[in-house]
């Protein structure tokens, strides 16, 4: 048996994501329907510029996957998704497609003459989950998301609707050197919706809004 190739990682254009089936394969397995946006909407923010999408492979295939947004006002990097293979979990991968995306982001932001004040995003909150398998998967991502140096923000949040009519209850997490303070995470929330989801996944105003002002 040829022992398993090593890992690759690379930050890809829309053009090549677009035909990476496994990429998308990952994508549909990992994230139920409710918080899984159209591929377009993937496709349109790496078009503009505005987001980045990589992979982790081995032997030539995709075997893990992030997409992250950069933010602007204030400047940020918001992680949209990360996931892997689910043959590849609980190995380290996670944490090092993590760094990948952040730096690379990170850099790109600071191209733009926009240091970013750290990372931020969102995870399930496990307080909304129905059944103690799902409880157990939303506290396990939060725990790892917490090794790589995250910390929950003392704010309710929601996720605008992205593949459907509602938006899903979450928290929000972020690493930095600081944590932001309570004006400081209400812009980071600004940004979110309405740079992200306002912008790109083309999400009504009045819904963001009613969002903003109920959460907070």
């Amino acid at each position: 048996m040829q022992p398993a190739g090593k890992v690759s990682l690379d930050c890809v254009d829309a053009a090549e994501l677009a035909v990476d089936g496994e990429w998308w394969r990952i994508y549909e397995d990992s994230f139920p329907p409710a918080e899984r946006e159209p591929a377009e909407v993937v496709l349109r923010s790496l078009r503009a510029s505005v987001g980045l999408a990589f992979r982790a492979r081995q032997d030539g295939v995709t075997v893990g996957i992030a997409t992250t947004h950069l933010l602007l006002r204030p400047a940020a990097v918001f992680v949209v998704y990360l996931a892997l293979d689910r043959a590849r979990r609980n190995a380290g991968l996670g944490g090092t497609l993590l760094e990948y995306a952040w730096q690379t982001s990170a850099r790109r932001l600071e191209e733009q003459h926009s240091p970013p004040l750290g990372l931020v995003w969102e995870v399930d909150d496990p307080t909304a989950a129905v059944g103690q398998a799902e409880d157990l998967l939303r506290e396990g991502r939060i725990s790892f998301f917490r090794r790589h140096g995250g910390v929950e923000l003392p704010r309710p949040y929601r996720q605008p609707p992205v593949n459907g009519t509602e938006p899903v209850p979450m928290r929000l997490m972020f690493r930095g050197s600081a944590v932001p303070d309570a004006l400081g995470i209400e812009a980071l929330v600004r940004a979110i919706y309405f740079e992200k989801y306002g912008a790109v996944n083309q999400v009504p105003e009045e819904i963001l809004q009613d969002l903003l002002w109920g959460s907070a």
